[in-house]
């Protein structure tokens, strides 16, 4: 008879703590001082944008909703909502804004159906964000160089910024119950193979085709169908698997503008546009104005 193992007790009763395997992304954080006539144009963001008024007023809409933002108060923007912000005091307005993002589809899930956006100056939950925000507001102003040691610190306060404002809404059980976990993995797979074959840093002179890649055939080599990825990515993601493609291209374009050594035709090139005009007539429509209407604009303020 084979001699019994007996486990000891401290390892029959191991736990875990949860991994955590997250692409998360900070970019844009910046403060600006704007005139009566500024405002921005409908559009829309891959990640979450945090948008908090230093000075004067803004009006924001967002869908049907509109917000009136006074000195102190901050808007919370989740990915894919359209929007469109102007500013409605006469003496000008100051603000500043960031945008985050972290591919966890349970966070992102519970900020969209929580249906909270604004917070208002006083209230307890602005109170427990604002250290966060005044904390990168005084990295901006420093100056400088940003040291290893300061982006360690800007992560450190987006994962801080990340659970208090998981903290800050209660919804019911029913709604929070999770997805299945092959759905979830399968939204994951293809928002990182679109991300994995869309690559604006090739190197100059590198051709780019403008049909590079398929969604479809992302889907088809994960094994799953086009309509059932279509369903799962926008369960999770918050739009489609195209809107998503739509939006990494704005953002890198935006980022790609404001380098004057590029050519706009070089920048059309990178995202995938093989005409200078095609690329033209995209930006417009993500943004209301042409590439150059942009550029300078950028380098006016």
């Amino acid at each position: 008879m084979d001699d019994e193992v007996t486990l000891s007790p401290w390892i029959q009763n191991v736990r875990f703590l949860p991994a955590i395997d997250w692409n998360i992304k900070f970019f844009g954080a910046h403060e600006q001082r704007v005139d009566k006539h500024w405002q921005m144009p409908l559009e829309s963001h891959i990640g979450f944008e945090m948008i908090f008024i230093q000075e004067g007023a803004q009006e924001t809409v967002i869908g049907e909703s509109k917000y009136q933002l006074r000195a102190g108060d901050f808007l919370l923007i989740p990915p894919g909502f359209k929007h469109k912000s102007r500013c409605v005091s006469e003496e000008g307005m100051a603000y500043f804004c960031a945008h985050f993002n972290v591919d966890d589809p349970a966070f992102r899930q519970e900020m969209i159906r929580s249906g909270r956006l604004l917070f208002p100056a006083g209230s307890a939950d602005h109170e427990r964000l604002l250290p966060i925000l005044n904390q990168w507001i005084a990295m901006l102003r420093r100056g400088g160089g940003y040291t290893t040691a300061d982006r360690f610190r800007l992560q450190a306060d987006l994962f801080e910024l990340f659970g208090l404002l998981v903290g800050t809404i209660c919804l019911p059980e029913e709604e929070l119950a999770a997805m299945p976990p092959a759905s979830v993995q399968y939204a994951k797979a293809i928002a990182e193979a679109i991300k994995g074959n869309f690559d604006p840093h090739k190197l100059p002179g590198e051709p780019v085709a403008e049909s590079a890649f398929s969604i479809e055939e992302i889907m088809r080599s994960l094994g799953i169908s086009p309509g059932y990825g279509l369903e799962v990515f926008r369960k999770v993601y918050g739009m489609s698997p195209r809107q998503f493609l739509s939006e990494l291209k704005l953002q890198e374009a935006k980022v790609l503008i404001r380098q004057p050594e590029l050519s706009l035709k070089e920048i059309g090139a990178r995202l995938g546009y093989s005409q200078l005009s095609h690329f033209s007539r995209q930006f417009k429509r993500w943004t209301g104005m042409s590439p150059l209407h942009y550029r300078q604009q950028h380098f006016e303020l």
